[in-house]
């Protein structure tokens, strides 16, 4: 028999409608995961056509308010920004939880949110792993976007694979027109999920603000409008490259060049030992509630 389900709509990274990055969050916690197929969820998930379309269950590890599962038009992912955040702010309106604190469980393991009293949920990353690139595969990149990288490129693992590029300053990251075809074919060929491009706000002189754009053509999204994990990848390269000493909060924007306007407030909390953790936060509005069929 088919499961009549509760479904939001929520747009993230925003606190103004229709200016974030919009999640499909399907509530399945009130029926066991096994009467549904990994088949059945992506294929809604090709039918919504977002970025990503998630998947409420109830946890099967202690500690943990949901289990989610995160898939693209294409494939499921392990984890992915905007829709934990979006996700959260979903399970908090389907459940009505009052929570500060908040751990998801999903294929990147447990991830910690926090929620402050004005709505803004924040995650905080998980393991991340840097890896380098070849010189031969960092120019085919760059040529599919017509840039030159002024810090060497690097790839970040945190659930998805993101490339990560460093640019001048924002002028440079909003005027690139990708090659979306070629730069498909090098994703597939070094299972790269996509690419990251930031640079410093044009004019910023405090270095805390920056613009990025994330493209991910392999998985049809040829660029995703305001991308967490994106950021948080963003944010570990800027401490590999930069070394960040003390605590930094940096403000980072998205979406320009797609007519959004996504906001992301992070933190680069280093520790005495040198190591640090990453934060990523933001708003989310649930627009669209209803049910839809599973």
């Amino acid at each position: 028999m088919p499961h009549v389900l509760p479904f939001k709509q929520v747009d993230v990274f925003t606190a103004e409608l229709y200016k974030g990055n919009p999640v499909a969050v399907t509530n399945c916690m009130g029926i066991d995961e096994s009467e549904v197929t990994t088949e059945q969820l992506q294929a809604i998930a090709t039918w919504t056509n977002l970025s990503e379309t998630t998947f409420l269950f109830k946890p099967t590890e202690p500690g943990c308010d949901y289990k989610l599962r995160i898939f693209t038009p294409k494939n499921e992912l392990p984890f992915a920004g905007h829709p934990t955040v979006g996700s959260c702010k979903a399970f908090i309106e389907f459940t009505g939880t009052k929570k500060e604190k908040i751990v998801q469980q999903c294929g990147l393991g447990h991830i910690e949110l926090s929620v402050t009293d004005d709505q803004k949920i924040s995650f905080k990353a998980g393991k991340t792993i840097v890896e380098d690139i070849s010189d031969d595969v960092a120019k085919a990149y760059e040529a599919t976007m017509g840039i030159k990288s002024i810090e060497r490129p690097r790839l970040l693992k945190v659930g998805p694979n993101w490339v990560v590029f460093l640019v001048k300053d924002s002028d440079e990251v909003l005027k690139i027109d990708a090659d979306f075809a070629a730069m498909s074919a090098l994703d597939l060929d070094n299972d790269h999920t996509g690419v990251i491009v930031g640079g410093l706000k044009t004019g910023c002189t405090t270095g805390d603000a920056y613009e990025i754009r994330a493209f991910a053509p392999s998985i049809k999204v040829p660029e995703d409008p305001v991308c967490g994990s994106g950021t948080l990848s963003f944010l570990r390269y800027l401490n590999e490259i930069n070394q960040y000493k003390e605590p930094k909060n940096l403000h980072i924007t998205q979406g320009a060049r797609v007519g959004r306007n996504g906001n992301l407030y992070c933190k680069i909390d280093t520790k005495s030992d040198g190591n640090a953790d990453y934060y990523v936060g933001g708003y989310a509005i649930a627009i669209v509630n209803g049910t839809i069929t599973l």
